[in-house]
Order: structure tokens, then C-alpha cells, then sequence
């Protein structure tokens, strides 16, 4: 049993956030207009009102697994880092160590608190030597801003820069993704872009960064540009026949990839290990520069299998899982989903949990029937659709 796994506390219970934040008011995208003249149907979701579908969220997710589709993620934190020294700064808040990401490519990095738990799961873009941006998850914008930003010591010439509010995020997903960009920026910005990797381009006169990613198994572009920028390149896209998609069916993708967020699916007690997570954590001797938060805790946590890990569930028939749903297995209560969706590459619904490694067939509470599932390892879907023959 790990230092976390106490008894009373493996449930490891979804984190059901409030819609709203304290105070009763969201943030506003900055082409929230674009997003109403295209028919959105909005939510308050991560502190901002969101665009949860436009035309329907199956079929956003069967466009972007098809052809190409355009999300807004401007709710994502994003900041930069700049200095000689920023590397050494980015060490003592993540416990991935940012000097194995070279420049020009981009990582996943993990941020986690004093006990081992996940505070956040980031995408580190080391853009030049000295030259680093910070994409945090939906629920880390000023957290993990305000936590780097307290590692610079006196006397280091290191620069944090927070554009959240200076900039937008929009990306593009599906197998006609570079194509589909080429009618739009042209062939040079796709095409000079290899995957993994995130350069910065002139973009309409300004200053944008350009990153070639596949978090959610297709291909996928991400532009930070400014607000005037962005507006002309989703009003582009639009017209060159690009589809917009919301938030509900990039949580769906997302999880069919195994690409999972912080805390909604990594709720206390889960570590790195718990999570699947632990190639992200660096666990060589500490020094000074690399006592990052939970470094010790985590160097005691992986001494001891965990109790449970993530996996997927795929569900028998028609019925659907919740978010918190309870899970048993012949008769035993086994714990909670921490997340559920219908998956339209799948075509039934799946969900997340963290159970016992000897756990192969399981039963889901749907709304008062049980519905057979089965347990099985992430990713759900390995790579493009096409990989699943359909």
C-alpha cells in the first residue's frame, strides 16, 4: 500500500466542480461573438462560458475523425518564461524535468502538491534556448501561474509573462487538419511545422506561435495568436468550410485517447503512478535546483505498486454512465467513474475509474440499472480513426 493509499480513501471520488465561480459571473472568450453568430450553445464551465456543442456533439466528434474541425481552448492558461535561468526555474515546479524536452519541441509536464497528488497536467513548449511556454490545464490558469512565479529568486533574471488575457488559443483536429490549413495560412505553416514540435511565426503581422500536437490521437495544430489575429483565422476556417466543436466533444476525445485532465480525472489520493502517469516524473537524486513539490512523497509512492490505476470501461448496450456513477463487481462496491461520455468512434459508452489491477469485468450503476462493462487499458483508441477500420 502506497503512502496515500490509506484505508477510507481509495474511492478516489470525481471532482465535481461548480458551474459557476465564486462571485456568479464567468469569463468571456474573446471571439465569443464568432462563437454565437456560429450557433453555440453555451456553458459555464473551467470559470469561463464555454462553447459545449454548436451542431450537435456526435457529429462534431465524427467531423473531427473524419475531415477537420476548429476548437477554441482560450480558457487554457498560458504563459511565458524567459531568461537563461528559466529552465532551472520550470525544474523546481515540475516534477518532469523540462531539460528533457529540446528546443523547439514540446512535452507533457507534471505539476503536483506536497503529498504526490496532481495539481496539474501542462504542455511544455521549449521554444529557444531561454524561451518557454506554458500551456496549463482548464483549471490551472492563475495556480500554476502564481506557483512559477514564485520560484524565480532574488536576483534571477527570469521573465513570466502571462497572456491568457492578451491572446487566443485555437486548434485544429482531424486527418485533413494540414490540408484543411493550407487553404487557410497557406502551405509554409503547416508544412513547416514537423510533429512535436512548436515554432513561432509571423501571423498577420503579429507574433504567433504554431505547435503540431496529436493529444487526441489525429492530427492537431494549436495557434496562440493575438485576438485580432485569431478572429480572422476562425472566420477563414469557417468559410473554407472548417467546422467548429465544443467542449463536449473534445472531453469525449480526449478521453477515448487517454488524454486525461487535472483534478476531473486524477482526484486525491492519485498520484502519478495511480494515474498512469509516472514515465512524466523524474525521480533521479534531488538537488537543490530539482526539489520540486511531492518529491519526496513520490519517491516513496513508486517504491510500492499502486492499489489502483486509471483504466477505460467500455459499456455493454445502450445506456450510459455519469461522472461519480458507482462501479461493482460481483456484488462488491468498487468505487465511482471519475469521468463518462458516449464515444461515437466506439459506439458505446465509455467512462473512467480507478480500480484494482486484477479488475477485468465490471457492472456500472446507469441511472439506477446495472450495466455490464468492460475493463480495458488506455488509450481507448489507439491513433486516427482509420485505425479502427471504420
Amino acid at each position: 500500500m502506497s503512502g496515500t493509499d490509506q484505508p477510507g480513501s481509495l474511492d478516489f471520488l470525481p471532482v465535481i466542480p461548480a458551474a459557476v465561480p465564486a462571485g456568479g459571473r464567468t469569463n468571456v472568450l474573446a471571439l465569443a461573438h464568432l462563437h454565437m453568430k456560429a450557433g453555440w450553445h453555451p456553458a459555464p464551465v473551467h470559470s469561463f462560458t464555454l462553447p459545449l456543442w454548436y451542431r450537435g456533439t456526435y457529429d462534431e466528434q465524427e467531423a473531427a475523425r473524419e475531415r477537420t474541425v476548429i476548437f477554441d481552448r482560450s480558457h487554457l492558461g498560458r504563459f511565458y518564461v524567459t531568461g537563461e535561468l528559466a529552465p532551472v526555474v520550470l525544474g523546481r515546479v515540475f516534477a518532469t524535468d523540462p531539460a528533457g524536452i529540446a528546443p523547439g519541441q514540446i512535452g507533457s509536464a507534471l505539476s503536483c502538491r506536497d503529498d504526490g497528488t496532481i495539481l496539474d497536467i501542462a504542455t511544455l513548449c521549449h521554444l529557444e534556448p531561454g524561451r518557454w511556454l506554458v500551456v496549463t490545464g482548464p483549471r490551472a490558469q492563475t495556480s500554476l501561474l502564481a506557483l512559477v512565479e514564485s520560484a524565480v529568486r532574488e536576483g534571477e533574471d527570469v521573465l513570466v509573462r502571462d497572456r491568457l488575457g492578451e491572446s487566443v488559443l485555437l486548434t485544429f483536429v482531424g486527418p485533413g487538419a494540414a490540408r484543411s490549413l493550407e487553404d487557410v495560412v497557406g502551405a509554409n505553416v503547416p508544412g513547416g511545422v514537423p510533429d512535436g514540435e512548436a515554432h513561432e511565426i509571423l501571423l498577420g503581422g503579429y507574433r504567433a506561435l504554431v505547435a503540431h500536437h496529436r493529444e487526441l490521437g489525429e492530427d492537431e495544430f494549436w495557434f496562440i495568436t493575438s485576438p485580432e489575429v485569431g478572429e480572422h483565422l476562425w472566420e477563414n476556417s469557417i468559410t473554407l468550410g472548417i467546422e467548429p466543436a465544443g467542449l463536449a466533444a473534445w472531453d469525449t476525445m480526449r478521453m477515448e485517447a487517454g488524454a486525461i485532465e487535472a483534478p476531473t480525472e486524477t482526484p486525491p489520493p492519485a498520484t502519478p503512478f495511480h494515474a498512469g502517469l509516472g514515465h512524466l516524473v523524474d525521480l533521479r537524486p534531488e538537488t537543490e535546483e530539482r526539489a520540486y513539490p511531492g518529491r519526496h512523497t513520490l519517491g516513496h509512492v513508486v517504491e510500492r505498486e499502486p492499489e489502483r490505476t486509471l483504466v477505460g470501461l467500455r459499456l455493454d448496450g445502450p445506456r450510459l454512465a455519469k461522472r461519480g456513477a458507482r462501479i461493482r463487481a460481483n456484488g462488491v462496491d468498487m468505487g465511482a467513474c471519475v469521468n463518462a461520455a458516449y464515444s461515437g468512434a466506439l459506439g458505446n459508452g465509455i467512462a473512467l475509474a480507478y480500480l484494482p489491477p486484477d479488475a477485468a469485468r465490471v457492472e456500472v450503476d446507469t441511472d439506477g440499472v446495472w450495466q455490464p462493462a468492460d475493463v480495458t487499458p488506455l488509450p481507448l483508441i489507439t491513433g486516427p480513426r482509420a485505425s479502427l477500420g471504420k
